[in-house]
């Protein structure tokens, strides 16, 4: 377990898990909204060509973990992972874990906008069971069919909080 992806739908704990696991093995974190969005909001894609270079310069790393909804780049990262995470969260918890976070845009953008791209992230969540992006179920979905490491797909908060107490209890 030295290089670590965890997908799955807003809201459905990949941050906190990544962050647990990278208390635990002090791999370098690697969130990517962070790669996706320029600095300063989630309005604006960095330029592709930046993307792939950053990601080619940390899948040179032995040991990372990298985390996040956006299927094509999280599969950049399998191509070079041995470990695969998908939290398979049901719309309830999900909505509830994003209420009760707020908005992550309010740290970035006027509050007027914070609260516009919350509502746009709210339903853009929503729809992950309906889309067919490769941020969606069904693009989750096939990226962990096809990976071909060792995996696990976690589909509870008492399954993650089991998993994670099994690798800490396992060191």
């Amino acid at each position: 377990m030295e290089r670590i992806v965890v997908i799955g739908n807003s809201g459905a704990g990949k941050t906190h898990l990544a962050k647990t696991l990278n208390s635990c093995f002090g791999y370098q974190l690697v969130h990517l909204d962070a790669l996706f969005w320029e600095p300063g909001g989630f309005n604006a894609k960095r330029p592709e060509a930046a993307v792939s270079a950053e990601v080619a310069v940390v899948c040179q790393t032995r040991t990372w973990i990298a985390e996040g909804v956006f299927g094509e780049l999280a599969n950049s990262f399998c191509n070079h992972a041995d470990y695969l995470i998908w939290l398979d969260l049901d719309w309830e918890t999900c909505s509830k874990s994003l209420l009760q976070r707020g908005s992550e845009s309010s740290r970035q953008l006027d509050t007027q906008s914070s609260e516009e791209n919350f509502k746009e992230l709210l339903k853009w969540a929503s729809e992950y069971w309906q889309r067919e992006s490769s941020s969606s179920y069904r693009g989750h979905r096939h990226i962990f069919e096809q990976f071909t490491g060792r995996k696990v797909c976690l589909d509870s908060r008492k399954s993650a909080n089991e998993f994670v107490a099994s690798i800490i209890n396992g060191r």
